[in-house]
């Protein structure tokens, strides 16, 4: 999804010169011990208007902390992938993912964030599974990866959206058995690469150049349940028109969160399966 592919284009030019350092993550992250679930037969959000709704949710899920995570993409080639995230704090996130036919992994914990590959594209790496994007510099530019974290965020996301976005109701609807209301967010895609913390200027021009790909306008739907829980987010790029949280065009990408509050219990990767940072900048690069 694009989330994932502002990253690769961020890690690209750091792994090639050796400058990319340590990012904003937590250690083993215990975010609670039972989650709070986003399903069932809830009713929708009460109706407080866009903002405040957003606002709302975006306040219940920096307290949930960390949920179960599910990527889709109305293109295949785009993206698609499950994992676990805690972002309450610093982050932690596994996440395996589809992306451009390679089964790719990201994995941010113990101050170190990891990009893996699996068993078929080990070669790749040296027979390694494992590069430790930490450790390809001593230069402090920021991790991209970092980036990444926050724009899988629903409290930032939430909070982006109501601060930044031009934003209407669409209707109530269901989302997998669930009662929802259901928001929309459109805003220019330089205010979101805006938020982004930690870039040099190369990377933010980098991360502008994928936030656009597809239009100028990032759209952002949102479907929130009785609890002011977020079920569900697409994202979609547009030239400004009307888009369709389904309509055609630029491809879809979807995030459903789910479990809210799991304990989420991440280990960086064995040493021994690290491959050497410089092995990384051609796997990325086929990647974008």
């Amino acid at each position: 999804m694009r989330s994932v592919r502002i990253a690769v284009a961020l890690a690209i030019p750091a792994l090639l010169v050796g400058s990319l350092t340590a990012c904003s993550s937590s250690s083993k992250s215990s975010t609670g011990s039972t989650g709070t679930g986003s399903g069932g037969a809830a009713a929708a959000a009460p109706d407080l208007g866009p903002k405040a709704a957003l606002l709302e949710s975006a306040a219940v899920m920096q307290k949930a902390g960390s949920a179960n995570i599910n990527i889709s993409s109305s293109d295949d080639s785009s993206g698609a992938g499950s994992g676990v995230y805690a972002w309450g704090g610093k982050p932690t996130l596994d996440l395996s993912e589809q992306e451009s036919g390679k089964a790719i992994k990201f994995r941010v914990v113990n101050d170190g964030s990891y990009l893996g590959v699996a068993d078929g594209q080990a070669a790749e790496l040296g027979g390694k599974h494992w590069v430790n994007l930490n450790t390809a510099g001593g230069s402090a530019v920021g991790d991209p990866f970092t980036a990444l974290a926050v724009l899988l965020n629903p409290a930032a996301e939430l909070g982006v959206a109501a601060q930044n976005g031009t934003l209407a109701k669409v209707g109530s609807e269901q989302v997998a058995g669930t009662a929802t209301t259901h928001y929309r967010s459109s805003m220019p895609a330089t205010d979101l690469v805006n938020q982004l913390p930690n870039l040099s200027d190369a990377q933010r021009k980098a991360a502008l150049k994928v936030a656009t790909d597809g239009g100028s306008t990032i759209t952002t739907d949102f479907w929130i349940d009785g609890k002011h829980q977020l079920v569900q987010m697409t994202e979609q790029n547009s030239d400004g028109s009307s888009p369709s949280s389904s309509g055609s065009g630029d491809s879809v990408s979807t995030i459903k969160y789910t479990d809210l509050g799991v304990k989420v219990s991440v280990s960086a990767p064995a040493a021994s399966d690290q491959a050497d940072p410089a092995a990384a900048a051609q796997l990325l690069s086929s990647l974008g």
